[in-house]
C-alpha cells in the first residue's frame, strides 16, 4: 500500500527546496499561474503594456521634420478666407492646380466625394427646373459643373482619393456605382490565408464615379483606435468583396514609388508587407504600429504645414511642395477630424495619414513580433521562479532591491530592444510576476513569523499561567483554608471587572489585556503569607494585637516577592498587576486600611476589586475564629462598607451580581 506523500515532501525529493519549502512553491505556482492567465491579455495588462508602448515611443521619437511630406491644411484661417466647409469643387480643383504647378508628387485627399456639389450652377439650374419649373439660361453656353472641373483637375494631375469602408450592413443593401481601385498581391499563397484575420468590410461609402474614374489610385481612411481611445495602429489592407484594399497612406506611397503589385511574405516571427524597398512588418490582421513623430507641442516640427487659404493666394514657396507627397485635409476645430496618440490627445486626422506614409517611405516602423506574448509569458515564468527562490533567502529589504533591480533590468531590456530593433516587448507582465511574487513572499512570510508568534505569546501565556499557579500553591500548602478561597476570589474578581468595563467610565481602562491580567494575577493576593510564621498564620483563634500586626505583613512580604520576580523579569513583567493586588488590597476607600493608608482613587482599581472579593469571600466562609455568614449578610455587610471600606462604584456592581456571586461561592466550595 502506497503512503501518502507529505505536502512538502515531494520538494524536498526533488532536491530543490528544503527549508522555506512552502514559500517557494507558492511563488512557483505563481509564476506559471499568472503568466498563462495574463497571457491572454486581461484589460488590465493590455491597457499598461500600452502605456509602456507609449513610454517607450516618445522616448526614441524623431524630432526632424519629412522634407518629402507636405500637409495642406483646410485650417481656421482657410474657412475665414474663403467660406464654410464644405468648399465649391471649383475651389478644390484650384487646390490641385497649384500643387501640380508647383511639382508635387502626389496630391492625396483625405476626404470623400460621395454627392454632387450643390453649389454647382448646372445643379442648382437642374433644381430649379425640377422643383419649380424654371429655366434660366447661361450667357456662354452650357452651365458651369463644378464636379467636371474638380474631375478634369484630378485626371490631369497626380491624385489619389480616400473613401472609408463600413463594417455592418443594416439595410441589407451594398452601395452600387463605386469604382475602387484593388490592390494586386504577388503572393496568393499567403493572401489567402489572410482571409480568418484581415479586417473585411460589409459596405463602402465611395467617391462619386465620376472622380474615381479620372484616378488610378484611391485609399480607405479607416483607423481603429485602441480600448482607451488612442490610436496606435492602422490597417494597411481591407478585404471587401474578396478583394484587397490599400490603406490612404499605402496607395499614396505606392503612386509615389510607382509600385503595381505588393508582396506580403509570413513566417513565425512577422508578416511582411513589402513597400518597395522597404519591408513592413504587419500583424495578422494587416495592421501596423504607427511611429509617431516628436511634434505634439508643435505641429511643424512633424510636418510642414501650408495653409489652403495661402496656397490659394500663391504665398507658398514652391519648392517646399515640389516632389513632395502633399495630403488635403483639415485641422479646423469646427470640423473635428481628429484623433487621440500617445503623443498629443488631439491630433488632426491628416496627420495621422501623413505619418503612416513617412513611416513607409523610411521603413521606420515598430512592430510587435507574433510570438512576443508566449515569449513575455516565458520570461514571466523563469523571472518569477528565479527570484522566488534568490527572494526566499534574502531578507525583505534586499528582496526589495532585488525587485527593484530586476523590475529595472527587464524594462531596460525591453526599450534597448525596441530602440534598437523596433520590436516592442511588454516588460509588463515579467515586472507583474515578480510584484506579485514579492508580496506573495512578504505576506507569506508575515504569516508564518505571525504564526510563530502567536505561538511564543500563547507559550508564554501558558508558562506565566503556570508561574502564578505555583506562587499561589505555596500559600495554598501553608494554609488548607485558602484553597478554594484563591479560586473563588479570582473568579469575583473576572465578575466584578467584566461587569464594571460595561461602565463608559472604566472602558478604556478595562482592556481585554487588563482583564486578563487580573484574573490571572488574583490568586497570589495573600502570596505574602508564605513569610508568617505558622504560629499566627495556623492559630486556632483569634489574633492578639500583636499578632495582628504581624499578620498585616503579609501585604509588604508579598509585594517584596513580587518585586523582587519583576526586577528580574522587567518592570512591565505579567506580574505588574499582581505586585498592585498584594500590596493594595487591604487598603479601605476612607484611609484607614494598611500597610499604607492610601484612600480613595489613590488606591489601584486592581487593588479595590480584590479588596470586596477578599472581603466577600471571608464573610461568607467558616474559619476557626468565626462562623461562616449567610450570602444575605455578607451582601448586607459589603454594602453598609460602601464608602468607607469599599470603592462605592464597585459595591453598586457588587449589589447587581449578587446573586452571581452566591452560584460561585457554591461552585467552588472548601475542602474539607
Amino acid at each position: 500500500m502506497a503512503t501518502p506523500m507529505p505536502y512538502n515532501g515531494f520538494w524536498r525529493i526533488a532536491g530543490i527546496f528544503g527549508k522555506g519549502d512552502s514559500i517557494i512553491a507558492t511563488g512557483v505556482f505563481l509564476s506559471v499561474f499568472l503568466p498563462l492567465v495574463g497571457g491572454w491579455s486581461p484589460s488590465i495588462l493590455q491597457h499598461a503594456s500600452n502605456k509602456m508602448y507609449d513610454v517607450f515611443l516618445l522616448q526614441t521619437a524623431s524630432s526632424s521634420p519629412p522634407d518629402d511630406i507636405v500637409i495642406i491644411d483646410i485650417d481656421e484661417k482657410s474657412l475665414h478666407r474663403h467660406g464654410q466647409w464644405p468648399w465649391p469643387r471649383y475651389k478644390l480643383a484650384s487646390v490641385v492646380d497649384r500643387l501640380k504647378e508647383a511639382g508635387a508628387a502626389v496630391i492625396v485627399f483625405d476626404m470623400v466625394f460621395p454627392e454632387r456639389d450643390r453649389t454647382s450652377p448646372v445643379l442648382i439650374q437642374e433644381n430649379l427646373h425640377r422643383d419649380l419649373g424654371v429655366d434660366i439660361r447661361w450667357e456662354n453656353g452650357n452651365w458651369p459643373d463644378n464636379d467636371r472641373r474638380f474631375a478634369a483637375a484630378i485626371r490631369n494631375s497626380r491624385v489619389v482619393l480616400g473613401y472609408q469602408f463600413l463594417f455592418d450592413d443594416a439595410d441589407g443593401t451594398a452601395p452600387t456605382g463605386c469604382q475602387l481601385h484593388p490592390l494586386k498581391i504577388t503572393n496568393d499563397a499567403v493572401a489567402s490565408g489572410w482571409d480568418d484575420f484581415v479586417w473585411k468590410a460589409e459596405q463602402v461609402a465611395c467617391n462619386l464615379s465620376i472622380f474615381s474614374q479620372a484616378t488610378d489610385r484611391s485609399g480607405f481612411f479607416n483607423v481603429s483606435p485602441d480600448q482607451d481611445g488612442i490610436l496606435r495602429h492602422v490597417p494597411l489592407v481591407i478585404r471587401y468583396n474578396g478583394q484587397y484594399y490599400p490603406s490612404l497612406a499605402l496607395s499614396a506611397v505606392m503612386k509615389t514609388l510607382n509600385i503595381a503589385d505588393l508582396e506580403v511574405r509570413s513566417s513565425w516571427l512577422q508578416n511582411w508587407l513589402q513597400v518597395g524597398d522597404q519591408s513592413i512588418p504587419i500583424d495578422l490582421t494587416g495592421a501596423m504600429l504607427i511611429n509617431y513623430r516628436d511634434g505634439y507641442r508643435e505641429r511643424e516640427r512633424a510636418f510642414a504645414h501650408i495653409s489652403a487659404a495661402d496656397l490659394l493666394a500663391k504665398k507658398v514657396d514652391k519648392e517646399k511642395l515640389n516632389g513632395a507627397i502633399v495630403f488635403v485635409g483639415t485641422s479646423a476645430v469646427g470640423l473635428w477630424d481628429f484623433q487621440s496618440t500617445p503623443s498629443d490627445p488631439i491630433f488632426p486626422a491628416i496627420a495621422v495619414h501623413a505619418t503612416v506614409a513617412d513611416n513607409l517611405l523610411k521603413g521606420d516602423v515598430r512592430f510587435r513580433p507574433h510570438p512576443a506574448a508566449g515569449i513575455e509569458v516565458l520570461v514571466a515564468i523563469v523571472c518569477g521562479i528565479f527570484f522566488v527562490i534568490a527572494h526566499v533567502k534574502l531578507r525583505a529589504s534586499t528582496g526589495l532591491l532585488l525587485f527593484i533591480a530586476c523590475a529595472a533590468g527587464l524594462t531596460a531590456t525591453s526599450f534597448l530592444i525596441f530602440s534598437k530593433t523596433g520590436a516592442f516587448f511588454s516588460p509588463i507582465l515579467p515586472v507583474s510576476i515578480l510584484a506579485a511574487n514579492f508580496t506573495a513572499v512578504n505576506l507569506l512570510r508575515f504569516w508564518k513569523e505571525e504564526n510563530k508568534a502567536r505561538l511564543s505569546i500563547r507559550n508564554l501565556s501558558r508558562a506565566q499561567e503556570a508561574i502564578i499557579e505555583s506562587m499561589a500553591s505555596m500559600t495554598e500548602t501553608r494554609d488548607s483554608d485558602t484553597g478554594g478561597h484563591i479560586q473563588r476570589t479570582r473568579e469575583y474578581v473576572r465578575l466584578l471587572s467584566n461587569e464594571l468595563k460595561n461602565d463608559p467610565r472604566y472602558s478604556a481602562i478595562l482592556t481585554d489585556d487588563l482583564l486578563t491580567s487580573l484574573y490571572r494575577s488574583a490568586p497570589l493576593h495573600d502570596i505574602g503569607k508564605v513569610g508568617i510564621s505558622d504560629k499566627i498564620l495556623l492559630k486556632q483563634g483569634r489574633l492578639s494585637e500583636k499578632e495582628f500586626e504581624e499578620m498585616k505583613r503579609h501585604t509588604i512580604i508579598g509585594r517584596n516577592i513580587i518585586s523582587a520576580t519583576n526586577r528580574k523579569l522587567g518592570n512591565e513583567s505579567f506580574l505588574k498587576i499582581a505586585h498592585e493586588i498584594v500590596y493594595t488590597h487591604h487598603e479601605k476607600w476612607d484611609g484607614t486600611g494598611y500597610p499604607q493608608g492610601l484612600k480613595g482613587e489613590q488606591i489601584p482599581l486592581s487593588g479595590r476589586l480584590m479588596a470586596l472579593a477578599d472581603a466577600y469571600d471571608a464573610l461568607i466562609s467558616k474559619r476557626v475564629y468565626k462562623p461562616a455568614f449567610a450570602h444575605e449578610k455578607a451582601v448586607a455587610v459589603i454594602r453598609s462598607e460602601s464608602g468607607k471600606s469599599f470603592d462605592p462604584k464597585i459595591v453598586d456592581v457588587f449589589s447587581r451580581l449578587a446573586d452571581d456571586f452566591k452560584k460561585i461561592s457554591q461552585k467552588y466550595t472548601d475542602r474539607d
